[in-house]
Order: C-alpha cells, then structure tokens, then sequence
C-alpha cells in the first residue's frame, strides 16, 4: 500500500473553486442502455481517454459485480457526465469512467479495459463465472445459440442512469461537482479531471511519461502507475512551477489549468523539447534524493522522527534543487544533508508551517523553496539563486 492512500489528496485544491452562478446550470438525467453508452463511447462521444486507460482502479472482480448487477436488475450508482462546450453531442466524464470502462470493456474487448473480459467471483449468478460476453450465448452444454441469448440481451437493454450538466460558463464548476461527488470517499486526484478538460499532446506527454517506471513511483511506494494519477499531477506540478511559476498568484487549480492550455498550444513549436527536458530534470532530482534519504523518508517530514506520510509540499522543494544542483558539488557533499535537514527541520518552525496548513498560498510557496534553497547552498557549497515563484510584496 502506498503512503499517499489515507491523504485527503485534494485538500489545498477543493477551497478554491465554487459553483459559478448556479441557478444558470442545466442538470437533466437520461436513463440509457449499456448498449447506448457503448455506441457512445465507440463513436467517441463519451472519451474515456484511451492514453491513460492502464490506469483503470477496478479490478475484474470489481467489474465482474458490476455486470452482475445490470444483469439481476440491481440498481447501479449514476454516472455524472457534462457536455463538452469544444463538440457538439460530446460529453466528459466527471464521475463514473471505472464504470463505463467495465461495461464497455466486456461488450466490447476490443477496448482492453478488464485484464480478462470473464466474469468472475460471482454469488448470485455463479453459472456466468468465466464466461464472456460472446459466452453468455453458450448452452448448457456448450454450445453456441444462433440467437442472442436472454442474459446477452438483458445486459444490452440494462438501464443506467446518466446525469448530464450544461449551461456552464467555467470548468470551475466541474471541479467543485467532482470534490463533491467524492467527499467522504477514496481520495481521488483531480488530476483525472484536468486530464479530461486539458486534451492534447502535452495531456498525452504526462500520461505517457508517468506510464513508465519511475523513481517517483519509488518514492510514493507504488508498483505501478497510480490508477488516480496522483503521479502525473506532481509531474505536471513540477513543469508548472519550472516553467510558469512568476505566473502563480496562490490559485493551483487555475495555474496548474492554464499551464496545460500552454503547453498543448505550444507543442509543435517547442514546448515538447522544454518539457522532455523537464522531465528528465525532475528525475534527476528523485533519483538523487533516493541516493540520499532511504526510500521511505523522502518527501517525508521530521520533526522530533520522520513522519510516513508522503508529503507533497516537502517532495516538490526537494526535488526542484535536487535536480538544479552540479553534479561536482552533489557528489562532493551529500554524505552529509540528511542530517542537516533533520537539524535544519527540527528548528526552522517557518518551514515547518509552510509544509503544514494553507500550503499552497505565495508566501508558504515562496517561503520554503528560499529556505530549502538556503539550506541546499550551505550543504553543499552551492550558490542556487532560483525561487520558482515571486517572492511577496
């Protein structure tokens, strides 16, 4: 299990979005057939992002339970879609893609979204156990009907409700649906939704990049990509602070938006080379950092003892002058920073704050990348002058 599972993943971001005039939305629900929402989804008017679709959270059984419940009658959660203001007849998901992906992907296998498209560790309809879509037309013995069976035309005829939003004037909006809809529940990165609202090559690039094996995964003691692509939001969190970080007025969600904007209209030009470049700088920094601290205290706070909670705000002071420091002094001088940092940790109080509470304002921002920027110079004779943000007036 990962120490980034039992954090409040988007705490610092949920404050800064609200309903823009609500009364002016339009909410209506539709009750669609599995085999609609298929059609939809194959006709790309439901983009469940085929860059990113490894990253399914379900597992088969998960999906196996859901088929069962469209075939019993049981009924399913909702799927909340809003309509795409880029295409007409278009819709993103905000809440329910693991859904539509099980469904779609045992209709349809082409789509590769269960790792088997049989059913399994069924209860109630056991017999279906191992059985695929195509399977669900076999007789007793085996033998395939000629005619579309009861259960094949059941679960194409099963209702789910579809709830559809428009008439939004920003996305700030589906940002605050989607916290709402998740309150209380695992911690999802909005990171999914940005991935959503923010298509094209550069969206592609931080799915892609995070695809791989990397040492962040290391860090954040995952053994794949993160099913909520909390890994590609510190990736994007890394370019955005590198690249466009004198833009940063204490908003994230917005910033971290507009660089994304950026990047995808800029990518045939050069903001490809800028952010492959990136990318390998931000793995330097991690792969240094685990030549440094054992794997299980980077990006973690000490205090009086290490804390085993990942820690963000830390993680991303450290590997920005991790990454910018010369090799010759690195290797020179880091026997020694771990314990600096501990000393430098257990008295600096402001630093302390500023990876705490209220991390994400310009002075907490500006306040511990020039602190951790002192104690990188003085560790390892250094003379690093880059604060990615403007300090405040």
């Amino acid at each position: 299990m990962s120490d980034t599972d039992d954090l409040d993943w988007n705490e610092e971001l949920e404050e800064e979005v609200s309903v823009s005039e609500p009364r002016n939305l339009v909410v209506f629900s539709r009750d669609w057939t599995v085999e609609t929402i298929v059609r939809q989804i194959e006709r790309e008017n439901i983009d469940l992002n085929p860059k990113f679709q490894r990253r399914n959270a379900w597992t088969d059984e998960k999906r196996s339970k859901l088929i069962e419940s469209l075939l019993i009658g049981v009924p399913v959660p909702e799927i909340v879609l809003a309509e795409d203001q880029s295409k007409k007849g278009a819709f993103l998901v905000i809440d329910g893609k693991q859904r539509l992906l099980a469904v779609a992907g045992f209709l349809e296998p082409k789509f590769e979204f269960w790792k088997v498209p049989k059913l399994r560790g069924l209860k109630t309809r056991s017999d279906l156990n191992a059985k695929s879509f195509v399977e669900l037309g076999s007789s007793a013995q085996g033998q395939q009907e000629e005619s579309e069976s009861e259960d094949q035309r059941g679960l194409r005829n099963a209702d789910i409700r579809c709830t559809i939003i428009s008439n939004y004037k920003d996305v700030g909006v589906l940002y605050d649906i989607f916290y709402r809809l998740n309150a209380g529940s695992v911690p999802l990165s909005s990171q999914e939704l940005r991935q959503v609202l923010n298509r094209g090559p550069f969206a592609d690039f931080i799915i892609e990049s995070t695809n791989k094996e990397l040492p962040l995964h290391t860090v954040m003691r995952l053994e794949e990509p993160d099913a909520r692509l909390r890994d590609a939001e510190i990736l994007l969190r890394y370019i955005a602070f590198s690249k466009y970080g004198d833009d940063y007025d204490g908003n994230l969600t917005p910033f971290l938006d507009a660089t994304m904007v950026k990047m995808n209209k800029g990518w045939a030009a050069d903001r490809k080379a800028e952010a492959t470049g990136l990318f390998d700088q931000f793995n330097t920094g991690t792969e240094r950092l685990l030549q440094v601290f054992p794997a299980n205290k980077v990006g973690r706070k000490f205090v009086k003892d290490w804390e085993s909670r990942f820690n963000r705000a830390l993680f991303e002071v450290q590997v920005y002058y991790f990454a910018r420091i010369p090799e010759q002094a690195f290797i020179a001088h880091q026997q020694g920073f771990v314990e600096a940092f501990k000393a430098f940790s257990s008295t600096k109080r402001a630093f302390q704050d500023s990876i705490e509470t209220t991390t994400k304002t310009k002075e907490r921002y500006f306040t511990r990348f020039d602190l951790f920027r002192e104690l990188v110079n003085e560790t390892f004779h250094t003379t690093i002058n880059e604060v990615p943000v403007p300090k405040p007036e």
